[in-house]
């Protein structure tokens, strides 16, 4: 039966089963093999709706409650961020409801106003818990719940704790919060001036020694957050602990304080690295246990096994789930080739293909020399380089680099001038068709780069031009987009400079993938457009079925809701520039060669000052204690998700290119289905739905 089908429909059909299985798999490390019912639950609370994961251990119910944690993630991030302590927490027998807070996954807020739903978010869900009857509480009326949360979550943790102490003492009489444990999140931010409202709980936080953000009180005189930092030497992380007085305090040591307990944690990796970490999954499960083993002694609610915690379960599982949703995530890529190659059989999509006489002069039939070689190798790595210095520069829009950047725009504009004379001057020694039309070809070459030059100035002499979050709605989108019109614009302005020194002289009838006819570019758009929507129905099949997304680390893929396709429609324009520039650039440099050799280089070519940049950044951050680029925190961190999607854009570009030989439908499909990508896993403000 294999025999009868195509080479894509084999590999096609495949790659489906290996998603489905991974998926499978990861469901089943989620659920601890049917130990833990997990549910994707929402629910109304006075400010808006909170929508998560329910994780409820099995013989947990109204007859036998348990213990519950509440887990949130950080800014731009989503419920599944949280899967550490989800899983790990819930398969020893906590009840466990990982969150998307407001504004963010599939929460909804129902204030216009951004950034100010935080504050509110985990005691809001700390509402909802306690009603439940599954969930433990105390005779006194105090709630067997622990809160914990990444950075923002962590912020919005240490308030729900205030927000708690608060009802305790006015309204209730008793605290429905007994454990808290920040994660990546400074106390200084949340507008105490100590940290006397954990009173008898049991508090921690998790201070990573290379946190980007926060824990460093003790540096005078220095600029920026990006270094080394020991919160147990911190006069806020001493009064913390309450040993002010004594001076001193040791990492993962518990303090007596105000009838509680207190605990620093400060594993060895960066702010990101708490949400997928061993270290950290292993402070985490350390901290519940040892918390509630306390609470439940204090409120004469027996031991932790008497209330099914399984206290002696060892080892983490969690990263078995992170294993098959990446083994996902690798699948669902390459299925983007089979489901290409195959819809593009089907009549009205085979016109995306150029004719075949047209494909056969697209390719130069005469190899480059080896000087020519040399020259392309020192340009790509020259546009590397710029691409790498400028890099922060674009995403932080700083003014002084991108205005001499801008001032070389007039070099160039004024060298395209002097080719333009150059070439008439010389047309008139070279009678007949052959100087004009010599004369023409760099007149219209110049042409284009005298443009995209003046575009490019534009641009980098207005950098504000994305900052109204009414309509663009995704801050740390606003930065990434900025950026990408910035680079793109170096791109094209690096390749239409260079590409005519490496054709000169050759006959190429498409040397930038660019000429296709009306009816190719519309067909290009259609096939784009199916293309994304098969892939997000895949997608969201197996997250309806399986209750998982494709994960790795901080990258993933998942469905978008109604906002999130808004918002993406708006950013997807500007995001078609740099997908546009990136087209032009790997055809013009790939189109000689195949093979993996090529991928390699179309994806270099878009990921390489990325990876420049991280790799300088944080190697010497980990060799001196202080990053070359100290203030330049959340980009830095941004520009991680950015390193996948890169490398895979310019591997389908390149691919797709080279089947239909010019560069539309890749273009169009990549600005599509990465913007989707990108939206569906950040912060998106609803002022502009109001």
């Amino acid at each position: 039966m294999l025999k009868r089908l195509s080479k894509p429909t084999i590999w096609l059909l495949a790659l489906l089963l290996v998603i489905l299985v991974s998926s499978l798999f990861a469901s089943l490390v989620q659920n601890s093999f049917f130990s833990v019912k997990v549910d994707k639950i929402s629910f109304e609370t006075e400010r808006g709706e909170i929508s998560g994961y329910l994780y409820v251990p099995k013989g947990v119910d109204s007859s036998n409650p348990a213990p519950a944690v509440l887990l949130t993630h950080g800014y731009l991030n989503n419920a599944e961020m949280q899967e550490i302590g989800a899983i790990e927490l819930s398969r020893r027998g906590f009840v466990v409801l990982a969150f998307d807070m407001y504004d963010h996954g599939d929460s909804t807020w129902d204030t216009p106003a951004a950034f100010s739903f935080f504050p509110f978010a985990v005691y809001d869900a700390v509402q909802y818990m306690y009603d439940q009857p599954y969930v433990l509480k105390a005779a006194n009326g105090d709630g067997m719940i622990g809160v914990s949360g990444h950075s923002m979550g962590g912020f919005s943790s240490s308030y729900a704790v205030l927000l708690d102490e608060g009802d305790f003492a006015i309204n209730n009489g008793y605290r429905k919060i007994v454990a808290a444990l920040p994660q990546g999140s400074d106390f200084r931010y949340v507008g105490a001036a100590d940290q006397s409202f954990f009173g008898p709980r049991s508090a921690g936080i998790i201070a990573a020694h290379w946190d980007q953000f926060f824990f460093d009180n003790v540096t005078p005189g220095t600029s920026g957050s990006v270094r080394y930092k020991d919160f147990t030497k911190d006069p806020v992380g001493l009064s913390f602990l309450g040993r002010t007085t004594e001076g001193t305090a040791e990492a993962g040591v518990w303090y007596d304080l105000s009838g509680g307990q207190r605990v620093i944690y400060t594993p060895d990796e960066t702010h990101p690295q708490n949400t997928w970490s061993l270290e950290t999954g292993s402070n985490i499960i350390e901290f519940f246990t040892e918390a509630f083993d306390y609470q439940l002694a204090q409120h004469s609610l027996g031991s932790l096994a008497s209330n099914g915690i399984d206290s002696e379960k060892t080892g983490q599982v969690w990263w078995l789930k992170e294993a098959f949703t990446m083994i996902a995530l690798v699948a669902l890529f390459a299925l983007i080739f089979p489901a290409f190659a195959l819809l593009t059989k089907l009549p009205i999509f085979n016109k995306v293909f150029a004719k075949n006489e047209e494909a056969e002069t697209t390719m130069v039939v005469e190899k480059s020399s080896s000087n020519q070689m040399v020259l392309k190798v020192m340009i790509i790595i020259l546009a590397t380089l710029l691409g790498a210095f400028y890099l922060n520069i674009f995403l932080d829009r700083q003014d002084a680099g991108m205005t001499l950047l801008a001032k070389t725009m007039h070099y160039i504009i004024g060298g395209s001038f002097v080719f333009i004379i150059g070439a008439w001057l010389i047309s008139v020694f070279k009678p007949g068709e052959e100087g004009a039309k010599f004369a023409q070809k760099v007149t219209l070459g110049a042409g284009i780069v005298i443009f995209v030059a003046l575009t490019f100035r534009w641009l980098l002499m207005n950098p504000t031009i994305i900052t109204n979050t009414n309509y663009w709605s995704a801050p740390s989108i606003n930065s990434i987009s900025y950026w990408s019109m910035a680079a793109g614009g170096l791109l094209l302005l690096t390749t239409f400079g260079t590409a005519p020194l490496f054709n000169a002289g050759k006959e190429v009838h498409n040397p930038y993938g660019l000429k296709a006819s009306w009816v190719q570019v519309l067909t290009s758009l259609l096939t784009a457009l199916v293309l994304v929507f098969g892939l997000f129905l895949l997608i969201a099949v197996v997250e309806w079925v399986f209750l998982t997304d494709f994960r790795f680390y901080t990258y993933a893929i998942k469905v978008f809701n109604s906002p999130q396709f808004v918002a993406a429609l708006r950013y997807m324009p500007l995001f078609l520039v740099y997908y546009f520039a990136a087209g032009v650039a790997v055809f013009a440099n790939t189109h000689q060669m195949k093979g993996w050799k090529a991928d390699i280089l179309a994806a270099f070519l878009l990921v390489g000052p990325v990876l420049l940049f991280l790799v300088y950044q944080y190697f010497v951050l980990y060799n001196t204690g202080v990053a070359p680029f100290p203030g330049f925190s959340l980009n830095a961190i941004l520009l991680v998700g950015l390193v996948p999607t890169l490398s895979v854009a310019g591997i389908i570009i390149r691919r797709f290119s080279e089947k239909t030989g010019n560069i539309w439908t890749s273009v169009f499909f990549t600005s599509a289905f990465f913007t989707f990508v990108a939206l569906a896993n950040t912060a998106v403000y609803l002022i502009n739905f109001k």
